[in-house]
């Protein structure tokens, strides 16, 4: 009979049907370069949380020969520390970090996490472990989760790291609700079929939504931005999941770009707001259309960052002297083998000079700057004017311009093609933010040789560019309109 994991008991507490699907192999998995890199960086940590026990045994091999390895080990009382041991119990598989022998002849299970706070999954992942291993172990182990202290800097001892929190306590309740819960999980898995669907709002962002709750709806109600609780759970219960079956009445409880967007939807229209022709003549030229690319990585890249800093990789700027009049082009895109916040700080200062409005796609760059100020007093006065000079040009799409193909999205990624269908990142050897974000990362920790790094930092600068020129396009589109 195949086992049941972690991984997937857990998800039938979030979504059954996924779990059901997922049992059998039926859910795509997405290897990128984004998840290669977080696996890998995943690893490295425990690689480095490993160090501090001394003489631990790694258990490998199959899934039996590790369960009966395990088994074995912890017979033996000379053996104080495990690495990987995998325990199983009615058909359940679990395999923990590193398990310790305590004083008292009892077992500590220790859990190495990749974040700096206690998160609801975290404990989740805990308690199913230590469920599963007392059967094994014979008494219920202490736990114990390591977690990355913000207080780490490159070059610190690798204990200095990680910060060691007792979670034993917290974990009792949840331990003995998933011990009631171990057979409804296996009923819910190995049954011919799946549950009935039931929708929720995390099925909007599900990889089996299309053959889900979405399956031939071409408008879900899941369209209308910002969906409160209050009334996503109304139409659930009545099973009102197309905006073609919205009732009338509920107009009165719409916001009114919900209503605009319906409407655009029965009534197959675009909606121009009257008021976009004075946002948009509120922007001030010259124009600088301005994107960054960052990394953030859990183990520091460089000297006197914390785990997971994030700081800027590259820019984007195009300049125009009136819509769709591009005058000048700067790019940049950082030494991988050095931190480089303060050259990017100046060249924003002498790129934007005082004059003309900065157009971005979200409120992040606007942070960015605002941040860099911080790390750089004698320039702070300085960001903080370039910073209140930003035009975030996503408001002023999801207040004023809707398409109904849209589908309730305004990232630019989901809106470009449609507005402007020439306009894609299909052909780009680099075109999403995760995948960037993990190529500079494995530039910065020495996995790329030469013309690796000169390729990949090419590709970089094209994915960048095409940010602002799709912000340059978007914004002659919009003027066209008006």
């Amino acid at each position: 009979m195949k086992p049941v994991s972690k991984a997937l008991f857990l998800k039938t507490l979030d979504c059954p049907v996924y779990a059901w699907h997922m049992f059998r192999g039926l859910v795509p998995r997405d290897y990128t370069l984004s998840n290669e890199f977080l696996i890998m960086e995943s690893k490295n940590i425990h690689s480095m949380a490993r160090v501090l026990f001394k003489d631990g045994v790694e258990i490998s091999g199959t899934l039996r020969e590790a369960v009966s390895k395990t088994k074995e080990l912890i017979k033996d009382e000379k053996i104080k520390t495990l690495f990987n041991p995998v325990f199983e119990y009615k058909g359940f598989i679990s395999r923990t970090d590193i398990l310790t022998r305590t004083e008292n002849s009892g077992w500590n299970i220790v859990g190495i996490k990749s974040g700096g706070k206690g998160k609801k999954k975290y404990f989740a992942d805990m308690a199913y472990e230590s469920l599963i291993a007392s059967k094994t172990l014979g008494a219920k182990p202490k736990i114990t989760m390591f977690l990355l202290s913000k207080d780490f800097r490159l070059g610190m001892p690798v204990e200095k790291l990680f910060r060691r929190t007792d979670c034993t306590e917290e974990t009792a309740e949840t331990i003995k609700e998933f011990e009631n819960y171990l057979d409804v999980s296996k009923q819910i898995l190995f049954a011919d079929k799946p549950q009935e669907k039931k929708l929720k709002i995390p099925c909007k962002n599900c990889a089996l939504f299309k053959q889900c709750t979405g399956k031939d709806i071409e408008y879900h109600i899941f369209d209308l931005p910002r969906l409160s609780q209050i009334i996503f759970d109304k139409l659930a219960e009545e099973h009102k999941w197309e905006i073609k079956d919205l009732p009338k009445d509920l107009d009165l409880e719409l916001t009114p770009m919900q209503r605009v967007v319906k409407d655009c939807i029965l009534n197959d229209k675009i909606f121009v707001n009257p008021n976009l022709k004075n946002e948009l003549e509120k922007i001030v030229f010259p124009v600088y259309y301005l994107d960054f690319e960052s990394v953030m990585t859990i183990y520091p890249l460089y000297e006197n960052l914390a785990p997971h800093t994030q700081i800027i990789t590259q820019y984007s700027i195009h300049k125009c002297d009136k819509v769709d009049h591009i005058t000048d082009h700067f790019e940049y895109i950082a030494d991988h083998k050095k931190n480089c916040q303060e050259i990017i700080a100046q060249n924003l200062i002498d790129i934007f000079g005082t004059q003309g409005s900065i157009i971005t796609y979200s409120s992040f760059e606007k942070n960015i700057i605002l941040k860099l100020g911080g790390l750089f007093p004698q320039k702070q006065q300085a960001l903080k004017s370039i910073a209140e000079r930003i035009v975030d040009f996503e408001e002023i799409m999801r207040n004023n311009y809707y398409d109904r193909r849209f589908h309730g999205r305004t990232s630019i990624k989901k809106v470009l093609p449609i507005m402007i269908p020439e306009m894609n990142y299909d052909e780009l050897k680099i075109g999403e933010g995760g995948i960037a974000l993990s190529a500079f990362a494995y530039m910065a920790m020495g996995f790329y040789g030469d013309e690796k790094i000169k390729e990949t930092k090419k590709n970089l600068l094209e994915y960048c560019k095409q940010d602002t020129l799709a912000l340059v396009e978007m914004h002659k589109f919009l003027a066209e309109i008006v």
